[in-house]
């Protein structure tokens, strides 16, 4: 049987052998493409080609692509492990052509690898058109030997491709594989619902070959294209089951490695039917969460950091299923890495990341899962305090978006109470919730789609000038003019050449002027990238038209500010450097931001910086910047640059030519930003702080320049300010402090035992007054007024002492409440006897008087406690409890 590595480079090689650039795979968390949470095509990475801007002059391309799709009509994450076949990572094989071959070439040779090299039976085999491409049909009745009744044509829906509402589009031939029955082949192929384009699993599509012929116009026509493409896609995980002879894609060597390794961890025999899910989408998601880390990406509350917080405690909740109560999924990591790190290298270099990174993810949802059956055990008695018998859509709702809970768990244990749920609500909210995500994602395309864009010159690339100059006469190849916010016009320009740096690398883009040949002045905003176009976000107060646009015009950078950049970038090499000489060689960067005003630097370390961590490390940069080492930068290939030692960033998509940025023996890195020509350039240097933003990941901020002379200034007047307040000098402001501090504590501590005094007076009062209350039931309800949280625990703890200890008071009920913290609590006392003959839950009581409050809480029929958010309600709360305690009196009389 062929191997999964065998079947991918078999592909690869294919290709290479008929004339095509084997592109290594881009990230899976895309670099330029605001638009897109995840590379979700192999196209991706190719779209400023099919746009008009292929400057390295690509004619042939193949790879396998990384990609993931976590949303969509195929794509709901609750089904993914409950079929065989949909997935949230996968691999994309595809083969692309630039304005070179055309139809004929991509069926022949699709045709020539499925039948030839993998000799898949033709009888299984299936193609289909667009109803309107003869041409396609005639490419396959004649240059292949697939029995003319297996071609099959489809409208638009099945067989035409589009890359947005406007741009480059065309018709589309897919071939599908039979895996059923071949005594009802005849009978189901051209159905429409259990054949070839249904609605089943049977006919699966394993190739798509895309013909982008047209340019969709805005009136929705269709213009020839003057150069024709070829784009094509194949889901590696469903041709390997074919050629590995397995109906479920998890029963290839991609998942079986995973599953076995959970059978082992578990002792559960791994079964392919319903039993299977937990194995099933663990192995699915624990791939989805190595590419992604691996990539740049790390678990969060927004964004894709989102996605792969959901598909992590989905994988731990069904965990759960199979007896894991502990971390389990960052020990699958070396599997993983064993399978796939031949083709994906990467992943094997970020292990120890990777593992910490999903080990401390767990342990982080294993505390939250905890809370999660804790909130819902407070939904189900709240629900039965109303007397309902369905949690309502908002709960449910906020069990999936706060702990994680998919609707099928809290369905199950809610039936398990004897509970229903409200499904319509919860889907209602999952609606508007994915509404507002892709409001989101509009808003941050910012006019970036292929639709809208008047070309003046043809676009084959933007020559970057900015190494060497701050300003250049450039022309502008395409334009769209766009609307900010406010509703003022706003230009997205591509240029011939610039002398402004695109963001890039974690360097900012650059901000100035361009001077139209009419005088109009025109503010460049930013600079970015977009699908590998430089685009140049320019607002201006004067209309610019075609023919101000038409014309050359003045770029000039804002020098200024590229002078602050350029130290500051240098400095976060010098940094990166540094701390792997005072850390240890475990460090690696994992994200930085550089622009005028300072620097921002996230690298992988397991613990946090103490002071003299910081200081060594910014006496080291410093020492470097003062020797005013030379920078050099030269291009060299990337390949030869890793091999003398460059350091890489990792999720970065680097060329066949690299810039190498060197700074002595200190520093060397691939790095296409702009930079000092000398240390010394830098002035100083100044870490500002020091944090973790993710499991193994710490961030530095720091400051260059001028910036750190100002704040070294401002820093020493508040030293010398606080000096003159506390009438001491500056280097005896420590001493000062602590003797202050000192005071502080012994004052408290005078407070503590007067407050202490008070409580027992308190106590004395409560206590005497139940006793004296006159009714069957002694009790005392009490507003403390206005406490700190310290002074009303000690109340109520020894409130609770004396009714445990003397016999006098075996009947009594102790209920207070007071303003706490800008809130209100309440906490209550019964003795035993009050308990049993009276039948007082101090659980009930508190929440009762919580309810009245807005909060909630509870305890024991003897000790209980609870807060609300509405201080005013203090009173009323308060008299709903001395009702409830009167009425239990008024009874047993």
């Amino acid at each position: 049987m062929k191997t999964s590595n065998e079947i991918r480079g078999e592909f690869i090689k294919f290709f290479a052998d008929r004339g095509h650039t084997t592109v290594s795979s881009a990230p899976v968390v895309p670099q330029d493409d605001p638009t897109l949470l995840f590379t979700n095509a192999g196209m991706n990475q190719f779209k400023s080609i099919f746009l008009g801007d292929n400057p390295k002059g690509l004619k042939r391309a193949a790879n396998s692509q990384k990609c993931m799709r976590v949303s969509g009509k195929h794509n709901d994450l609750e089904e993914v492990g409950r079929d065989h076949y949909h997935h949230t990572f996968f691999e994309m094989l595809g083969n692309w052509s630039f304005g070179d071959y055309y139809k004929k070439e991509a069926i022949v040779w699709a045709w020539e690898l499925f039948t030839k090299v993998w000799k898949l039976p033709k009888d299984r085999l299936f193609a289909t058109i667009h109803d309107g491409d003869d041409e396609a049909e005639q490419i396959w009745k004649t240059e292949t030997d697939i029995p003319h009744n297996r071609i099959m044509r489809f409208g638009d829906k099945s067989n035409f491709w589009e890359m947005g509402e406007t741009g480059p589009c065309g018709p589309c031939s897919e071939i599908h594989f039979d895996i059923g029955d071949e005594a009802t082949r005849e009978s189901t192929y051209n159905d429409p619902v259990e054949g070839v384009n249904g609605e089943n699993a049977r006919y699966r599509e394993l190739w798509n070959l895309v013909f982008i012929q047209y340019n969709r116009e805005k009136d929705r026509s269709l213009t020839p294209l003057p150069a024709k493409h070829v784009d094509t896609g194949m889901g590696f995980e469903r041709i390997v089951s074919v050629i590995q002879g397995v109906e479920s894609n998890y029963d290839t060597d991609l998942f079986q490695p995973i599953i076995k390794e959970l059978v082992k961890m578990t002792g559960i025999p791994y079964d392919g039917g319903e039993a299977g899910t937990p194995f099933r989408v663990i192995a699915d998601h624990i791939r989805a969460l190595v590419f992604a880390v691996t990539d740049g990406a790390f678990p969060s509350n927004e964004g894709r950091g989102y996605v792969l917080r959901r598909l992590l405690r989905r994988a731990y909740r069904f965990g759960r299923e199979i007896g894991f109560k502990e971390p389990f999924l960052y020990k699958l990591i070396p599997v993983i890495i064993d399978n796939m790190g031949s083709a994906f290298p990467e992943i094997a270099q970020r292990r120890m990341y990777l593992e910490e990174v999903i080990r401390s993810e767990e342990e982080r949802f294993g505390a939250t899962l905890e809370q999660g059956i804790e909130k819902f055990s407070g939904m189900v008695s709240s629900s039965a305090e109303k007397g309902k018998k369905m949690l309502s859509g908002a709960d449910v709702f906020a069990l999936y978006d706060t702990y994680g809970f998919p609707m099928d768990l809290t369905r199950l244990m809610a039936s398990e109470k004897g509970l229903s749920v409200d499904e319509a609500g919860y889907e209602k909210l999952m609606g508007q919730q994915k509404e507002r995500a892709r409001e989101a994602r509009k808003g941050n395309e910012d006019g970036l789609t292929p639709e809208g864009w008047t070309t003046l010159r043809e676009v084959c690339g933007t020559e970057f000038l900015g190494y060497d100059n701050d300003s250049a006469s450039v022309n502008v190849c395409r334009y769209k003019a766009v609307s900010d916010e406010s509703g003022s016009p706003v230009y997205l320009l591509i240029l011939d050449k610039t002398p402004f740096y695109a963001e890039s690398g974690g360097q900012m883009g650059d901000k100035g002027i361009l001077v139209t040949s009419s005088g109009k002045e025109a503010v460049v905003e930013d600079t970015f990238k977009w699908n590998d176009l430089v685009i140049h976000r320019v607002k201006s107060n004067s209309v610019l038209s075609d023919d101000d646009l038409k014309k050359s015009l003045t770029a000039s950078v804002d020098n200024a500010q590229r002078i602050a950049t350029r130290r500051n970038h240098t400095a976060t090499h010098l940094l990166q450097s540094a701390l792997r000489s005072v850390l240890g060689d475990h460090v690696q960067q994992s994200g930085s931001r550089v622009d005028h005003t300072g620097l921002r630097f996230d690298f992988t370390h397991f613990r946090g910086l103490v002071f003299d961590d910081i200081a060594k490390v910014e006496t080291v940069v410093n020492n470097w910047i003062m020797n005013n080492s030379k920078v050099t930068t030269e291009l060299k290939d990337t390949a030869a640059a890793k091999a003398e030692g460059a350091t890489a960033l990792f999720g970065e998509k680097y060329g066949d030519k690299v810039r190498v940025v060197t700074i002595d023996d200190k520093s060397k890195e691939l790095c296409g930003g702009t930079h000092v020509s000398h240390t010394g350039e830098i002035g100083l240097f100044h870490i500002l702080g020091e944090e973790s933003i993710s499991a193994g990941v710490r961030r530095i901020t720091a400051i260059t320049g001028a910036a750190a002379v100002q704040y070294l200034i401002d820093k020493e007047k508040a030293s010398s300010t606080l000096a003159l307040m506390l009438k001491t000098s500056q280097d005896k402001l420590t001493e000062r402090a602590q003797g202050i501090l000192d005071t502080v504590k012994e004052l408290e501590s005078k407070v503590k035992s007067l407050s202490a005094a008070k409580a027992a007076d308190t106590i004395e009062e409560l206590l005497n007054d139940a006793l004296h209350n006159g009714i069957a039931l002694p009790f005392a309800v009490k507003d403390m007024g206005e406490l700190d949280k310290d002074s009303f625990n000690s109340i109520i703890d020894a409130v609770s002492d004396k009714l445990r200890s003397k016999k006098e008071y075996v009947d009594v009920v102790i209920v207070i409440g007071a303003k706490v913290s800008g809130g209100v609590m309440f906490a209550a006392g019964a003795g035993d006897q009050a308990v049993a003959e009276f039948g007082v839950n101090c659980g009930d009581l508190v929440r009762t008087a919580a309810k009245r409050a807005g909060g909630g809480g509870g305890g024991t029929p003897t000790r209980a406690q609870a807060g609300g958010k509405d201080p005013t309600k203090l009173s009323e709360a308060l008299s709903d409890v001395e009702k409830i305690l009167s009425e239990k009196a008024e009874r047993k009389s």
